[in-house]
């Protein structure tokens, strides 16, 4: 789709989704050293934040050894299984088909009572049926594994509300 297409190649998007692509591939470096702790990312224009009780020196490491393998073609590095767009398509399709499942019920606490179990079972097809299509649409919109130009510039470690984070500042220079 032209309008999509134009959007996703905007400079804003390519350096959001090119961060979001590394910072997948960071946390699956991550876990790959034996990094078993609950681990956390969010990215943005200028990088991608890392949240998780782990030392900056690996943080550093793993993002550079991240940034290196999606360079040379590891591109699978940029989806994760962990990501919010996983949980928005699944939620969407099963809130969607469970809502169907309730159309007509018009405020009867009685058809909403009796109704409830086919919106459930609804619910559960579409969560099921949605399992594929987020690391699909990760590789195709949220995420962008052509990281070539791709530079990480520093990582600082910060304290939120008690909680280590990571800050992974990147710069594109193309």
């Amino acid at each position: 789709m032209p309008i999509i297409d134009d959007v996703l190649n905007l400079d804003l998007s390519i350096r959001i989704r090119t961060n979001h692509a590394i910072e997948h591939a960071t946390l699956h470096v991550l876990q790959e050293k034996g990094i078993n702790i609950k681990l956390g990312g969010i990215s943005d224009v200028g990088g991608f934040w890392i949240y998780g009780e782990v030392s900056t020196d690996i943080v550093l490491e793993s993002a550079q050894e991240a940034l290196s393998r999606l360079i040379d073609g590891e591109n699978e590095l940029a989806v994760h299984p962990n990501c919010g767009t996983n949980i928005v398509v699944k939620s969407l399709a099963a809130g969607g088909l469970a809502w169907v499942g309730m159309l007509g019920t018009r405020g009867k606490v009685i058809r909403k009572l009796r109704r409830l179990p086919l919106a459930v079972v609804l619910g559960l097809v579409g969560y099921q049926m949605a399992r594929p299509l987020g690391p699909k649409l990760q590789k195709q919109i949220t995420t962008n594994a052509d990281v070539k130009g791709l530079v990480i510039k520093e990582v600082l470690q910060h304290t939120v509300y008690g909680r280590t984070v990571h800050r992974v500042s990147t710069q594109l220079v193309r």
